[in-house]
């Protein structure tokens, strides 16, 4: 649950402690920069004028996905415990407490709903966060696929984490809704280390496709292909790994069968990749200059999204003035458009609108006066 790769929920828990009065953004999304303006005529969205908050009260909502009737699903990571007596540890990345807080959520008719309270329609993944609730890891990504079975991604509970009866059944599985177990991803790492580095997994998003599913693990720097229960690799990423891991976070399949993978990039600035794949698992083509990308999706007439979770403020110490978090949209000419969105996370784009998981560190209670809970915000 908290690997050497999970210091991005850490980093984000050190720099909203040192901001006392961070408000949250409200009114309208404004523009940060554009390079040049697209003549692409598309129905993509182009992220201009303001956003509707869809659905406020989640539990550091994460990856959306679309269900097969038109409904957004969204996987909430959960709060852990909000420090229990007796679900807490503590490691060289701080304390975390663990809980079965972690949940998946279904907005209907996402295009005309506002200000909703969230709608669960599964509960009791395991979590673990920080006593607050905030940043936590635990179900972190769903899909659902073509014949209707919805997967969640769970990440992995080292044994330390498995405190005030959460055991290990859950830990780095992909399972369905119901928490039957479709494959053991962290157990793949843990027997054939694929990158061959450090053995280390926090499996954190999943694509179902017609016949399989794809899961990247952030911290095994690899995407699995699941086929029937079996697995096998489809994909390792490209990157120094013995100095900076790829760390892949996200995954989104394009209109012509191509799949993006958006990654962390050790959370360098500026280093983060957003990386094209052929259906088979063959690089095609890399996007640079992206701080810890968090999300990605794909428009129906080109346009690419790509959620950048610490991107937006000046390096050095945390600003008061700089509320980390952009999107932007790479438009089909390659142009780039850019926009303030608060610690932003999954995506999902249809129909002229993009929907965005915003405060996607913060639980259904927010944070004090630091953060107000998970939202899911439509723009466009």
């Amino acid at each position: 649950m908290i690997t050497s790769t999970r210091k991005v929920a850490l980093a984000v828990a050190a720099l909203t402690a040192t901001v006392p009065g961070l408000a949250v953004v409200g009114g309208s999304v404004a523009a940060e920069s554009t390079q040049s303006r697209s003549h692409h005529s598309s129905a993509d969205p182009r992220l201009a004028g303001g956003h509707t908050v869809v659905v406020s009260g989640l539990d550091n909502p994460r990856q959306l996905a679309w269900a097969n009737n038109g409904d957004l699903l969204v996987a909430e990571a959960g709060h852990g415990s909000y420090g229990k007596k007796g679900t807490c540890f503590s490691g060289p990345e701080g304390t975390n407490c663990v809980g079965f807080s972690g949940k998946v959520s279904r907005i209907g008719h996402p295009a005309t709903a506002s200000n909703r309270k969230p709608h669960r329609i599964a509960r009791g993944f395991v979590s673990g966060a920080g006593k607050d609730g905030s940043f936590a890891v635990g179900s972190d990504g769903v899909d659902q696929g073509p014949l209707g079975k919805i997967y969640v991604q769970e990440t992995y509970v080292p044994p330390e984490g498995r405190l005030g009866g959460v055991q290990g059944r859950q830990s780095g599985k992909l399972l369905d809704v119901h928490k039957g177990i479709v494959a053991n991803i962290s157990a793949f790492e843990f027997a054939h280390n694929p990158d061959g580095e450090i053995l280390d997994t926090d499996p954190y998003a999943v694509l179902a496709l017609k016949d399989h599913q794809l899961v990247a693990d952030a911290a095994g720097d690899d995407i699995l292909r699941v086929q029937g229960g079996n697995l096998s690799v489809w994909a390792l990423l490209p990157g120094d790994t013995a100095k900076v891991d790829p760390v892949p976070t996200s995954l989104a399949r394009g209109p012509n069968g191509n799949i993006y993978v958006g990654t962390l990039y050790s959370l360098a600035p500026h280093k983060a990749r957003l990386l094209r794949y052929s259906p088979n698992g063959h690089l095609q083509k890399s996007w640079f200059g992206f701080t810890s990308v968090t999300g990605v999706a794909v428009g129906a007439h080109g346009s690419v999204y790509v959620s950048q979770l610490f991107a937006g403020c000046p390096p050095g110490p945390p600003s008061p003035t700089c509320l980390p978090g952009r999107v932007t949209r790479i438009a089909p000419d390659g142009t780039r458009h850019t926009i303030k969105v608060p610690f932003p996370a999954g995506l999902a784009v249809r129909n002229g609108h993009l929907y965005v998981s915003a405060w996607s560190i913060s639980p259904s209670r927010g944070v004090a006066n630091m953060a107000p809970p998970g939202q899911v915000w439509r723009i466009g």
